[in-house]
Protein backbone atom coordinates (compact mmCIF):
# COMPACT_ATOMS: atom_id res chain seq x y z
CA UNK A 1 0.00 0.00 0.00
CA UNK A 2 1.28 3.42 -0.80
CA UNK A 3 1.65 6.04 2.08
CA UNK A 4 -1.44 8.02 1.11
CA UNK A 5 -3.39 4.26 1.37
CA UNK A 6 -1.40 4.14 4.60
CA UNK A 7 -2.57 6.93 6.33
CA UNK A 8 -5.98 6.30 5.40
CA UNK A 9 -6.05 2.94 6.97
CA UNK A 10 -4.62 4.11 9.73
CA UNK A 11 -6.86 7.32 10.49
CA UNK A 12 -9.96 5.45 9.48
CA UNK A 13 -9.11 1.95 11.70
CA UNK A 14 -9.59 4.13 14.71
CA UNK A 15 -11.24 7.54 14.09
CA UNK A 16 -14.55 5.87 11.97
CA UNK A 17 -17.42 4.81 13.82
CA UNK A 18 -19.22 7.93 15.25
CA UNK A 19 -15.87 9.13 17.28
CA UNK A 20 -16.80 12.38 19.39
CA UNK A 21 -14.19 15.25 18.89
CA UNK A 22 -12.23 16.63 21.57
CA UNK A 23 -10.50 20.27 21.68
CA UNK A 24 -7.25 20.41 21.88
CA UNK A 25 -5.06 23.29 23.37
CA UNK A 26 -1.23 23.81 24.04
CA UNK A 27 1.10 26.48 23.97
CA UNK A 28 3.62 26.48 21.10
CA UNK A 29 1.97 28.99 18.63
CA UNK A 30 2.66 28.95 14.86
CA UNK A 31 5.61 31.90 14.45
CA UNK A 32 5.04 34.98 12.87
CA UNK A 33 4.28 35.19 9.09
CA UNK A 34 7.73 35.60 7.24
CA UNK A 35 6.13 37.72 4.41
CA UNK A 36 4.10 41.27 5.11
CA UNK A 37 0.47 40.91 5.39
CA UNK A 38 -1.26 40.86 1.37
CA UNK A 39 1.82 39.48 0.32
CA UNK A 40 1.04 36.85 -2.42
CA UNK A 41 3.42 34.13 -0.60
CA UNK A 42 1.36 35.09 3.06
CA UNK A 43 -1.63 33.61 3.36
CA UNK A 44 -4.34 36.22 5.52
CA UNK A 45 -4.74 33.71 8.02
CA UNK A 46 -2.34 31.71 9.63
CA UNK A 47 -3.23 27.88 9.34
CA UNK A 48 -1.32 27.24 12.23
CA UNK A 49 -2.49 26.11 15.51
CA UNK A 50 -1.31 26.38 19.41
CA UNK A 51 0.94 22.85 19.37
CA UNK A 52 2.92 24.02 16.93
CA UNK A 53 5.01 22.31 14.70
CA UNK A 54 3.09 19.30 15.63
CA UNK A 55 -0.29 18.95 13.87
CA UNK A 56 -2.92 16.88 16.50
CA UNK A 57 -6.29 15.69 16.75
CA UNK A 58 -8.42 13.97 19.44
CA UNK A 59 -11.72 12.24 19.99
CA UNK A 60 -13.37 9.96 22.33
CA UNK A 61 -14.23 6.46 20.62
CA UNK A 62 -17.90 6.25 20.29
CA UNK A 63 -18.28 4.24 23.60
CA UNK A 64 -16.49 6.67 25.16
CA UNK A 65 -13.85 4.03 26.22
CA UNK A 66 -10.85 5.80 24.64
CA UNK A 67 -9.03 8.99 24.20
CA UNK A 68 -7.86 9.15 20.65
CA UNK A 69 -4.81 11.35 20.00
CA UNK A 70 -3.40 11.39 16.63
CA UNK A 71 0.13 13.80 16.26
CA UNK A 72 2.00 14.57 13.00
CA UNK A 73 5.71 15.27 12.99
CA UNK A 74 6.88 16.89 9.72
CA UNK A 75 9.84 17.70 11.14
CA UNK A 76 13.34 16.14 10.79
CA UNK A 77 14.04 15.82 14.59
CA UNK A 78 12.03 14.39 17.38
CA UNK A 79 8.97 16.61 19.30
CA UNK A 80 8.29 16.07 22.80
CA UNK A 81 4.77 17.17 24.40
CA UNK A 82 3.41 17.14 27.70
CA UNK A 83 0.02 14.81 27.92
CA UNK A 84 -2.74 17.12 30.49
CA UNK A 85 -6.16 15.93 29.93
CA UNK A 86 -8.81 17.77 32.01
CA UNK A 87 -12.19 15.91 33.05
CA UNK A 88 -11.15 12.57 32.27
CA UNK A 89 -8.37 10.11 34.08
CA UNK A 90 -6.85 8.01 31.68
CA UNK A 91 -5.97 4.73 33.42
CA UNK A 92 -4.40 1.13 31.60
CA UNK A 93 -2.50 0.37 28.89
CA UNK A 94 -1.95 2.43 25.78
CA UNK A 95 -1.32 1.77 22.04
CA UNK A 96 0.44 3.31 19.31
CA UNK A 97 0.01 3.06 15.72
CA UNK A 98 2.93 4.67 13.80
CA UNK A 99 3.66 5.24 10.25
CA UNK A 100 6.92 6.54 9.56
CA UNK A 101 9.64 5.59 6.93
CA UNK A 102 13.99 5.94 6.64
CA UNK A 103 13.44 9.43 4.94
CA UNK A 104 10.70 12.15 4.59
CA UNK A 105 11.52 10.79 0.75
CA UNK A 106 10.22 6.99 1.62
CA UNK A 107 7.52 5.56 -0.67
CA UNK A 108 6.34 1.89 -0.94
CA UNK A 109 6.47 0.19 -4.79
CA UNK A 110 5.32 -2.53 -5.81
CA UNK A 111 7.61 -5.83 -5.69
CA UNK A 112 9.96 -3.98 -3.34
CA UNK A 113 10.72 -4.03 0.21
CA UNK A 114 8.18 -1.67 1.83
CA UNK A 115 9.83 1.70 3.01
CA UNK A 116 6.83 3.19 4.59
CA UNK A 117 5.08 0.98 7.39
CA UNK A 118 2.66 1.31 10.12
CA UNK A 119 4.26 -0.22 13.56
CA UNK A 120 1.66 -1.23 16.79
CA UNK A 121 3.25 -1.12 19.98
CA UNK A 122 1.91 -0.78 23.27
CA UNK A 123 3.29 2.11 25.60
CA UNK A 124 1.78 1.26 28.82
CA UNK A 125 -0.02 3.83 30.81
CA UNK A 126 -0.40 7.15 29.47
CA UNK A 127 3.13 9.22 29.72
CA UNK A 128 3.05 12.42 31.00
CA UNK A 129 5.56 13.50 28.16
CA UNK A 130 5.21 11.84 24.45
CA UNK A 131 8.68 11.73 22.33
CA UNK A 132 7.55 12.14 19.06
CA UNK A 133 9.36 10.61 15.96
CA UNK A 134 10.34 12.53 13.33
CA UNK A 135 8.64 12.64 9.90
CA UNK A 136 6.04 10.28 11.32
CA UNK A 137 2.14 10.19 11.98
CA UNK A 138 1.00 8.70 15.35
CA UNK A 139 -2.25 7.80 16.55
CA UNK A 140 -2.06 7.06 20.18
CA UNK A 141 -5.36 5.17 22.02
CA UNK A 142 -5.52 5.45 25.94
CA UNK A 143 -8.14 3.77 27.96
CA UNK A 144 -10.64 6.43 29.89
CA UNK A 145 -11.12 5.10 33.47
CA UNK A 146 -14.66 5.81 34.12
CA UNK A 147 -16.38 6.83 37.46
CA UNK A 148 -16.63 4.46 40.14
CA UNK A 149 -14.08 1.84 38.71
Amino acid sequence: MNGLGLVYKMYGDQFAGGVIPVALSGNSPQPAPKYPAGSPDQPVKSSGSPTYPLDMVAALSADRKFLIVSVVNATESEQKLDLSVAGAHLAGPSTLWQLTGNSANAVNHTGQPAQLAIKESSIGDAPATIKVAPISVNIYRFPVERSGQ
